[in-house]
């Protein structure tokens, strides 16, 4: 089977969407892997493009799924959802794809300047990265779409009310909310 990364975050009704994809996953219904795809395959995606770049970021989504459609009874609804599970699983074959790259070539990670290659993330950036997504998806919706949108997808505030149907205000105070929460479970300001 190949699966391609979908190109559009699905605006869903967040929890309730997220929680009934779980159930099918968690009773291996015949379309679980098919919906969670859909699902999340643009965030696991995302993530292996910024930290291992476009060209290898298909295989790794794809790795991430059949392991975690294999492996599916391993995933307990009690310890989080499920987006949060792959983007775990999406961080354990990120430092095994890292890792072998490392073995099998020497890659300098600096230019001839000092600076790094556009796109590339140090390795503290990366794990950095991964685990506020994997925040984010404990964090469940709307203020994960609100941050998503604000910061990845670059809306406004106002767009971003406009999208999701909601008002101005509750955008507003959620953003600010969600990135307490966030400085707060991640360590703080750095």
């Amino acid at each position: 089977m190949t699966l391609a990364p979908s190109t559009v975050v699905p605006m869903t009704d967040g929890t309730a969407a997220d929680a009934a994809i779980a159930q099918a996953w968690d009773a291996g219904a015949e379309d679980a892997l098919e919906r969670a795809y859909r699902r999340w395959s643009p965030l696991v995606h995302g993530l292996a493009a910024r930290a291992v770049g476009p060209t290898e970021a298909e295989d790794v989504t794809q790795q991430v799924f059949l392991s975690a459609w294999r492996r599916r009874e391993t995933y307990d609804p009690a310890q989080g959802p499920l987006g949060a599970w792959l983007v775990g699983i999406t961080r354990r074959a990120v430092a095994d794809l890292l890792r072998q790259r490392h073995r099998t070539a020497e890659v300098p990670s600096t230019l001839h300047d000092g600076t790094a290659p556009e796109g590339v993330l140090h390795d503290a950036d990366r794990d950095d990265l991964l685990a506020l997504y994997e925040e984010l998806e404990r964090i469940g919706d709307p203020p994960r779409q609100i941050l998503l949108l604000a910061y990845v997808h670059d809306r406004t505030q106002k767009e971003i009310a406009e999208l999701l149907d909601l008002p101005l205000g509750t955008v507003k105070t959620q953003t600010t909310r969600t990135l307490a929460r966030l400085r707060t479970r991640m360590g703080g300001a750095r």
